[in-house]
């Protein structure tokens, strides 16, 4: 069976976008020997035929077309080096044809991870100790081959009828070395790529992301759920959550290191992996039943004598167990014991206390103290009267002398006032803030000359912010929004909802203007490039009404590579940039509570 990614059209069904043939060549003839018998599916990194040898017609192959091939010398020396993987849970490349850019792969009757858990939901820990080992062991391999796989996920892993493991999809792995080829194309499925990789960052170490995938799918696999809310902007500390209680002691440790969010604080090497998977003994947490045991023994034993036995016949059985201790015993016990220490010191503080207490309770004297405090300061004041008060009383009187002077100077030199007027085009529905104090476009305003911040929110274009300096008696500033943002720069925006959903309405508002989303994903929403701001809001559907859906993130994916723009939360500011292509993913991640 191919692989399959998520955006995947698998054969038999119809696609208003694809057609059952996408690149007719149904019953061609490629590479001299391969005949194209029926079209699989395809995605984002290209299209997939089922196909044969001609000289054996009995031998189903995979036939995998590329859309983003470099140069064609470059792309055999990729595949020749991909050919080069021999493991026995790796689906190896058979060929590779340089012309057509495609690779023939061998054909795996099973069904992909990312079906199983659909289907069957969480792996039995029979079968998930098998893919454990069987994954960690071919990443290995791989990576001492110095290839590292980059798009790791359930769907990328086959389990054949006998339940056979195979890591499929090296088609757009990266080889490091001396000698490296790089591919161009940059493979991510946000759900279980590595954080340094979501943002943008080109140093990131592919080996280290590779371990971060492994152990996303694998946490999937084990509880049919995901280790954080937010992959995006992962957080150590919320790891797990609610699903996680299933899995073992040991399997949590290892899960958790492997996706750690820090690159440096995951293990080092995959072989470090197999080595924890090889000595894991129980994937899945196991109740202790022994010790619950003895106590549901011990209750029932004092149950029945209770009722069977008296008091007498009971306590004399436990006489009987545990007999009371001889008088010489007790006498030797206590003569064991530490003598109290006594001191001089200690007997008189014994004997103080009666002595002191007619000492200390009298509460006469507080009254005698109270009229001796009144006279104190009755006397300091007639005798600071002359000595101390004349220089407070001096002070006192030079200072608010300059008090009154200060006013009259402010009032002499009134603030300058300047008419500013912002006239925007087109100004329907747009909104203008100057200082973030909204303004109608049009209408002249007082403000203080200097540096002003105008910002100008319209439905229909991005938002506009400039700093204008303001001079004179009158100022204006005059915006086109239509010259600022030229139409024909619009792309193509593909709203997608993760984890998908066909019980929940997405509420999109950009600038304002609320889009209603009933299906995804979205194909055709256009809108320019630049700075929106976003407001999402996600209602539930019948069944679903009981449970409180929440926005995590809305995320732009350019494809192509380069940085990736979150917005955390349901509202923010979002950037919309091309990178040079005509269509930007943008991904609304949302949970349940």
């Amino acid at each position: 069976m191919p692989d399959k990614h998520d955006d995947t059209v698998p054969a038999g069904e119809s696609h208003p976008d694809k057609p059952l043939d996408p690149l007719g060549i149904l019953d061609w003839v490629i590479g001299g020997k391969y005949k194209i018998r029926s079209y699989i599916g395809g995605g984002g990194f290209g299209e997939v035929y089922e196909g044969y040898n001609v000289n054996l017609h009995g031998q189903k192959l995979v036939i995998k077309f590329f859309k983003r091939v470099q140069s064609r010398d470059k792309f055999a020396k990729e595949a020749k080096i991909l050919c080069l993987l021999d493991h026995p849970n790796i689906s190896r490349i058979i060929d590779f044809l340089p012309e057509e850019g495609a690779v023939v792969v061998a054909y795996i009757d099973g069904r992909d991870g990312g079906v199983i858990l659909k289907e069957s939901g969480p792996l039995r820990e029979e079968l998930f100790m098998k893919v454990a080992r069987s994954m960690t062991g071919a990443i290995a391999y791989a990576h001492e081959k110095k290839i590292a796989h980059r798009d790791i996920k359930p769907s990328n892993i086959l389990v054949d009828k006998n339940e056979n493991v195979y890591l499929i999809d090296f088609g757009i792995a990266k080889e490091m070395g001396t000698d490296a080829t790089k591919t161009a194309y940059q493979a991510l499925t946000p759900m279980f790529a590595a954080p340094e990789r979501q943002t943008g960052e080109k140093d990131y170490n592919p080996f280290l992301s590779d371990i971060y995938e492994t152990g996303i799918t694998l946490f999937n696999f084990a509880t049919n759920d995901m280790p954080y809310r937010n992959p995006v902007n992962p957080n150590i500390d919320e790891w797990g959550g609610k699903s996680s209680r299933k899995l073992s002691p040991q399997l949590r440790r290892i899960l958790k290191k492997a996706t750690h969010p820090n690159p440096r604080k995951r293990y080092q090497t995959a072989s470090e992996m197999v080595e924890e998977f090889k000595n894991l003994e129980y994937a899945f947490h196991r109740p202790r039943k022994f010790p619950l045991g003895i106590a549901a023994a011990v209750l029932i034993i004092l149950a029945g004598s209770a009722i069977y036995l008296n008091r007498n016949s009971i306590n004399d059985i436990l006489k009987s167990l545990f007999p009371e201790k001889t008088a010489e015993e007790k006498a030797r016990l206590e003569s064991e014991k530490p003598a109290p220490v006594t001191t001089s010191a200690d007997t008189t503080k014994e004997s103080k206390p009666p002595a002191q207490i007619p000492r200390e309770t009298p509460k006469q004297p507080e009254p005698e103290k109270k009229p001796e405090i009144k006279t104190t300061p009755e006397v300091t004041k007639t005798d600071e009267k002359p000595t101390t008060k004349t220089p407070v009383e001096t002070a006192t009187k030079e200072t608010p002398a300059p008090k009154p002077e200060e006013p009259q100077i402010q009032k002499e030199t009134p603030p300058a006032v300047t008419r500013f007027l912002v006239r925007v085009i087109p100004s329907v529905n747009t909104t203008v803030k100057l200082d973030n104090k909204t303004i109608t476009s049009g209408q002249p305003v007082d403000i203080s000359p200097g540096p002003h911040e105008v910002t100008i929110y319209s439905p229909d274009f991005p938002i506009y912010s400039k700093t204008v300096q303001v001079a004179g008696e009158s100022d204006n500033l005059q915006v086109d929004l239509e010259k600022e943002f030229p139409v024909s720069s619009e792309v193509n925006i593909q709203v997608a909802l993760i984890p998908p959903s066909d019980k929940h309405i997405l509420e999109l508002t950009l600038n304002g203007q609320k889009k209603t989303i009933m299906s995804f994903p979205v194909l055709d929403f256009r809108k320019l490039p630049g700075q929106w701001e976003i407001a999402t809001n996600i209602i539930p559907l019948g069944d679903q009404r009981s449970f409180r859906p929440v926005i995590d993130s809305c995320v732009t994916f350019p494809y192509g590579g380069g940085p990736r723009h979150v917005v955390k939360g349901s509202r923010g500011i979002l950037e919309i940039n091309p990178n040079g292509q005509e269509q930007v993913p943008l991904v609304v991640f949302w949970t349940q509570k």
